[in-house]
This record gives structure tokens, sequence and C-alpha cells, in this order.
């Protein structure tokens, strides 16, 4: 799998279902004893006018974005979760069969383009 495949399915597993799936839970929450908070944040977002929903579901959406930009980065090496010299590297393969694929690296030589860079 290259790695743009690879963030075409992130998109559609992962960002869109994050964003669509927090607008249905504020519009109709479920659960078994929603709070008080849950349901008085739904009529509100129920009361929205069209464009303020609009406004609303894009913050959702930048949202779900910049939290699967900032994990790709983590994966990427461009933010770093341990400090020092002597700290770990990540690395992502798609392996399927006997064949396995780098598609991310966070090793300071990164043998592979950035993934943020796809999103």
């Amino acid at each position: 799998m290259e790695q743009a495949a690879f963030i075409d399915l992130v998109r559609q597993t992962v960002v869109e279902p994050a964003t669509s799936g927090t607008i249905s839970q504020i519009e109709s929450p479920t659960g078994r004893n929603l709070s008080e908070d849950r349901k008085r944040r739904s009529a509100w977002f129920r009361a929205l006018s069209p464009d303020e929903r609009a406004h609303v579901e894009y913050a959702i959406a930048q949202a779900a974005h910049a939290a699967t930009f900032g994990f790709l980065c983590v994966l990427d090496g461009a933010r770093v979760i341990e400090d020092g010299a002597d700290r770990g590297y990540l690395e992502l393969h798609h392996v399927k069969g006997k064949s396995a694929t780098l598609l991310a690296s966070s090793a300071d030589e990164m043998p592979a383009a950035p993934l943020h860079e796809f999103l």
C-alpha cells in the first residue's frame, strides 16, 4: 500500500466518521441516563440556524482533522513523544503476505516521506 492510499483510507475510516459521529451524538445523543448537560447541548445544537450549524460542523471537522494530523506528525517524528538523545523511534508498516511497506518513520533519517503532508 502506498502512503497516499493509506491516507485516503484514514480520511474515510477515521476523520470523516469522527466528524459525522460527533455531529450525530450532539444532535441525538445515545445511551442510558443522559446527563442534563448533554441534553441541554443537544437542544442548543438542534435550535441553531442552518448557518450557525454549518459553523459548528466546520469546527468539529477541523478538530477531527487536527487530531489526525497531530497523530501522523508523531508517527513521522515531526512531533516527538520522548526527549533526550537516547529516544526511540516509531515505524508504521503495512504488511500483506510476505511484503512489508514502510508508511511512516520517526527515525532521524526518515526513510519515508512524512505522512502528515498527505493529509
